[in-house]
């Protein structure tokens, strides 16, 4: 994984969501792999999409990208301009941001994390839980991971016990914590 730098974190601005990184090369022809946050992702199909490469030291590019799937799980890319391995090489460690008004909007039920992450969590009974502070990504189903005053708990984003998404109001969850605790 790609190192974060000071500089690479103050130049990403708070508008901004983070899509993902430049984190190889593939090939002869100046394409890259890419690590993205949602690989599932349609933003770079195609023609792609106008995004920002936020360097280690702070330098920003706005540039296309396109990517499409390569063997396995790798996702590759191709950045404006790049025709050579020597090119893509020094997006290396780049961040791939995008503003958050350029984002797609999400169907009924259908949350960005950026959204969710702070949100607070309380049971169906009204206890607060405490503070969504992570969402692990997992093969199957996702965990969420709250912090409260009881320390961190940790269930999965299934609908059997996440009852109740409002971005206003927060999330509810079925059962009491303990049935979480291990």
């Amino acid at each position: 994984m790609g190192r974060k730098s000071p500089k690479q974190e103050d130049a990403i601005r708070p508008d901004e969501v983070r899509l993902g990184r430049v984190n190889g090369v593939f090939g002869v022809s100046g394409e890259v792999r890419l690590f993205l946050h949602n690989r599932e992702t349609e933003l770079f199909a195609g023609e792609g999409a106008q995004v920002t490469l936020v360097s280690t030291e702070g330098e920003r590019r706005v540039l296309n990208l396109r990517s499409r799937q390569g063997a396995g799980k790798r996702i590759l890319g191709r950045i404006e301009g790049v025709v050579c391995p020597e090119g893509a090489r020094s997006y290396i460690d780049w961040e791939i941001v995008i503003a958050a008004s350029a984002l797609p909007s999400t169907a009924d039920g259908e949350y960005y994390q950026r959204d969710l992450i702070g949100l607070e969590v309380r049971t169906a009974e009204g206890e607060v839980v405490g503070t969504l502070t992570e969402i692990m990504e997992g093969p199957v189903v996702d965990c969420w991971v709250v912090r409260g005053s009881e320390g961190e708990v940790m269930f999965p984003a299934i609908k059997d016990i996440v009852v109740d998404v409002d971005l206003e109001r927060g999330i509810t969850i079925a059962a009491p914590v303990q049935e979480f605790e291990a």
